[in-house]
């Protein structure tokens, strides 16, 4: 589970006690009081109030520094610098949660030897706490990921920009992030943790995978496109693509203003088909790119490390080089060939498990899936299947997408 913790910073809030009061009221996990300016007495009577504050929301309060502090406040969770940690021993007997900072990773290796329960390393992005000092960077982060099994935070330069770029560890014990700045200078600390942990969790979540629903307007039949979505969002759709092949600039964009608000409002995030720049204009979660469209790299450059792109991927060389170029998943097909495009190719079960096996990213099926032939895709090693006409060429689109959202869960489930 992704975790946010608050590191507080007076220096950085007009009113600190009210600016904790905020924050206390967001998901963050705990707060770290670091205010290493203030003498002994003074950290207590700061530390009183806010453990007062932590106590109102539920907050786990964790002290920094000051051993005696806690102890008199009868608090448990202690973070301390690794000098002082290394210094003063085991001290489990007084907490029951122990903290520490590594900036290499030989500290990781021995705060875990020593009793930490958790570390903290950075800095891991360029920071004004920092200024002149070089950001460590992710690789250093899953260094010391996979040096230690105890839990580890990431600290330095985390916002909801930032926080995309640690989407790629794919380390067991990455625990979260340690917020400073971003939070204690922010108006409203609720919307920007509930926007880092979005952004974390949209790039990696793969439970979003499941049951990729692909718009096609064929079947509409007099009905508008927005309502044939919605039924298949009612039905448990993960993720939407907006596929609109013949439509000028100005169209697709009102187009897919109306899906993304329907998208928002299910929590479901909305690719665009082939379009960065319609991506970009209506702020869309992502965009797919076949083989022929703008090249995965650029469309990454582009879009920042934010946004989902998923690439087409009919061979196992394809799979890779898009994973290398920072496609976030890989759609695969056709398993079961397909009315929908014209020249698509039949592509075996055993090519579709090499993909799979090829990369760490997603792979989706594609192709002619139905809820009568899904079943058929168990084995391959698949994160979901993305479905055109099996949702909205059907009579019943709730219930056909409610029916297949229950056997693709089944098939990965099986894993």
């Amino acid at each position: 589970m992704f975790k946010i913790i608050c590191v507080s910073a007076r220096q950085h809030s007009n009113n600190f006690l009210q600016s904790i009061e905020k924050i206390s009221k967001s998901e963050v996990e705990a707060i770290i009081l670091r205010e290493k300016d203030l003498s002994e007495e003074e950290y207590f009577i700061l530390a009183k109030s806010v453990k007062e504050i932590c106590d109102k929301y539920g907050k786990k309060l964790i002290i920094h520094s000051f051993i005696e502090v806690a102890k008199k406040l009868g608090i448990k969770n202690i973070q301390l610098p690794f000098s002082k940690f290394i210094k003063v021993g085991n001290l489990h007997d007084d907490f029951d949660c122990i903290g520490t900072s590594v900036h290499t990773v030989e500290d990781a290796v021995l705060a875990e030897k020593s009793g930490a329960d958790y570390i903290i390393a950075g800095h891991i992005f360029a920071t004004d706490c920092k200024k002149g000092l070089a950001p460590r960077g992710t690789q250093f982060l899953r260094e010391v990921c996979n040096s230690v099994k105890i839990p580890v935070y990431a600290i330095g330069g985390i916002d909801d920009n930032s926080v995309s770029d640690l989407c790629a560890l794919n380390c067991k014990n990455f625990a979260g992030v340690c917020v400073m700045s971003a939070l204690m200078k922010s108006d409203n600390p609720q919307v920007l943790v509930q926007k880092i942990k979005g952004n974390y969790s949209m790039k990696t979540d793969r439970n979003k995978y499941l049951l990729y629903a692909v718009t096609d307007r064929h079947w509409l039949n007099g009905r508008t496109l927005e309502e044939d979505v919605e039924l298949a969002l009612k039905g448990g759709v993960t993720l939407v693509q907006l596929r609109e092949k013949n439509l000028d600039f100005d169209v697709f964009c009102k187009e897919a203003e109306k899906i993304h608000s329907l998208c928002q409002k299910y929590n479901v995030p909305l690719i665009i088909n082939d379009n960065v720049e319609v991506a970009t204009a209506v702020k869309a979660e992502g965009v797919h790119l076949g083989q022929g469209d703008m090249s995965v790299a650029k469309a990454r450059e582009i879009l920042g490390n934010s946004k989902i792109i998923g690439a087409t991927a009919r061979t196992k060389e394809q799979a890779v080089k898009a994973e290398k170029d920072g496609a976030d998943y890989v759609g695969s097909g056709a398993v079961f060939g397909t009315s929908t495009k014209s020249d698509a190719v039949k592509m075996s079960f055993e090519t579709l498990t090499e993909i799979c096996n090829s990369v760490k990213i997603p792979v989706t099926a594609i192709g002619g899936i139905t809820k009568d032939n899904i079943s058929e895709l168990k084995g391959t090693d698949i994160s979901g299947v993305a479905v055109v006409s099996g949702i909205f060429a059907e009579k019943d689109i709730y219930n056909s997408a409610l029916e297949l959202k229950k056997k693709i869960e089944e098939i990965v489930n099986e894993k």
